[in-house]
């Protein structure tokens, strides 16, 4: 059985994907979903990005 990691968005800075594995907070903004992430690859702190 394979492990499949969710993308919860993409790094707005360099277009990478993010996994949960990245997640630092997921929150509720004005009634909708909010989430802060660090980018595994330019190692930033954003907010990732709909697919």
């Amino acid at each position: 059985m394979a492990y499949e990691t969710q993308t919860v968005g993409h790094c707005p800075n360099c277009g990478e994907s993010i996994t949960r594995d990245y997640l630092l907070i997921e929150y509720e903004s004005d009634g909708r979903p909010a989430r802060f992430a660090e980018c595994p690859d330019c190692r930033e702190v954003v907010h990732p990005s709909a697919e």
